[in-house]
């Protein structure tokens, strides 16, 4: 799925830059976007749990997903959660004027440093056919840009633990096997879309 902002570029996107004062309350913004997505989450599943929030063993426990699909409570959090920020995501960039993206997909080549696009439609046809050909390729949660998704201007990617919210968001390593086995994903962002890369996590938020 790509969701592009606003059709009004902003003074930002026009001049192809994001000013330190732009990045700093867009950050703001998005983890603003973070706590709410934990807080509606969590209140939405009040009395689930033994307490407010998971605990350890709980989050390893299995459930079923909106799709059916038998997970962990850990991963069923994680996808509701992002479902909501993504949403507050759309809402607050879009009121800003920017031009973004939501969840677009990218093959990047990290020998050349080229990246290109993958359309919603090849997306889904590459996922009916076992999704062999997706490994490898990127999908930050955010991207900011010019009006042509491959000029990136900022990444930020959600990231929901299931215990210990109060921690800083951290970027996961890559598993032996894959691609960039041994690499973080944000240093893989990083060589991919530049260093205005952030991953963004809950600090706050209350429950009800």
């Amino acid at each position: 799925m790509q969701t592009v902002g606003a059709a009004v570029a902003s003074a930002a996107a026009v001049g192809h830059a994001l000013t330190p004062e732009m990045k700093t309350s867009i950050k703001e913004e998005m983890e603003e976007c973070a706590d709410k997505a934990r807080t509606e989450v969590l209140s939405r599943l009040r009395g689930t749990f033994e307490g407010l929030v998971p605990k350890a063993a709980e989050c390893k426990a299995m459930t079923v997903d909106a799709q059916g699909r038998s997970v962990t409570w850990a991963i069923r959090l994680g996808l509701e959660m992002h479902e909501v920020a993504l949403a507050c995501a759309q809402a607050k960039l879009g009121e800003r004027g920017l031009r973004f993206s939501l969840k677009q997909r990218y093959r990047f080549n990290r020998e050349t440093k080229e990246k290109s696009l993958i359309s919603p439609e090849e997306l889904a046809k590459l996922l009916r056919q076992g999704g062999e050909e997706l490994k490898g390729t990127l999908e930050p949660d955010v991207v900011i840009h010019t009006g042509d998704p491959l000029q990136v201007l900022a990444v930020y990617d959600f990231k929901f633990r299931c215990v210990n919210f109060d921690q800083e968001p951290g970027w996961r390593t890559y598993p032996p096997g894959h691609r960039y086995a041994g690499r973080s994903q944000g240093s893989i962002y990083k060589d991919a879309f530049g260093p205005e890369v952030h991953p963004i996590g809950p600090r706050k938020g209350v429950f009800w």
